[in-house]
């Protein structure tokens, strides 16, 4: 019988043979990875910016109050009384004007934060708060703000959980017509605080919406 002598070139596949095959495996499943990731998280990373927007625009809001206190403050102190401080952004020239080199020493706030930049202006109502000064009313300085904004200022301020602006939803008082509003309706969670923002349902003659508010004087 004729024995069959096998090569031993062709016994077995050389020790480097099929390597090749699992770096290209990984890189297929790093590639399924990213590709899922950036599907999942197209969505995140528009909510994180937005939430960015929010937190950017609140503190700026609070410092903006923050310059207009200041203001009042100085004003009073150089002797002018409360009800004779002038608010008209336009004034800018006497003792007496807030805006003026000579009254309060700051210059009118910007309004690139509100809602509606356009239209939207600050309005300075005399607001009796309860547990602020006397049911004469303090001088508080406001302007609309979107609600996400709305709920950073009273994260950053009061320690309050999203949503606290329209948990007590109402008519605040008319914020826009200069006269005095009681309180009355005020939202409890805000008695005694000089900086917030709260949700005025009233639209007598300003939009209804989120309000920030800073207590500049009180009386």
């Amino acid at each position: 019988m004729t024995g069959i002598v096998l090569n031993r070139d062709y016994q077995r596949m050389g020790a480097s043979a099929g390597i090749a095959i699992g770096p290209i495996l990984f890189i297929i499943a790093v590639l399924g990875i990213l590709a899922a990731a950036i599907a999942a998280g197209s969505g995140s990373f528009t909510t994180g910016t937005t939430g960015e927007g929010n937190r950017a625009k609140a503190t700026a809001m609070i410092d903006m109050g923050q310059n207009l206190k200041i203001g009042f403050e100085r004003i009073l102190g150089n002797g002018v009384e409360f009800v004779d401080v002038d608010l008209d952004p336009t004034h800018t020239t006497a003792a007496d004007d807030l805006f003026s080199p000579l009254g309060g020493g700051i210059t009118a706030p910007s309004v690139s934060m509100a809602a509606a930049p356009a239209t939207d202006v600050w309005n300075y109502p005399l607001i009796a708060i309860p547990a602020i000064g006397t049911t004469s009313g303090s001088r508080v300085a406001v302007l609309r703000v979107a609600e996400g904004v709305c709920d950073e200022v009273n994260s950053k301020v009061n320690s309050m959980a999203t949503g606290a602006a329209h948990t007590a939803t109402d008519d605040v008082g008319d914020f826009g017509l200069g006269t005095l509003i009681d309180g009355t309706n005020w939202p409890g969670v805000f008695d005694g605080k000089m900086i917030g923002c709260v949700e005025n349902e009233n639209s007598t003659t300003i939009a209804a919406g989120f309000y920030f508010y800073q207590v500049l004087g009180v009386r």
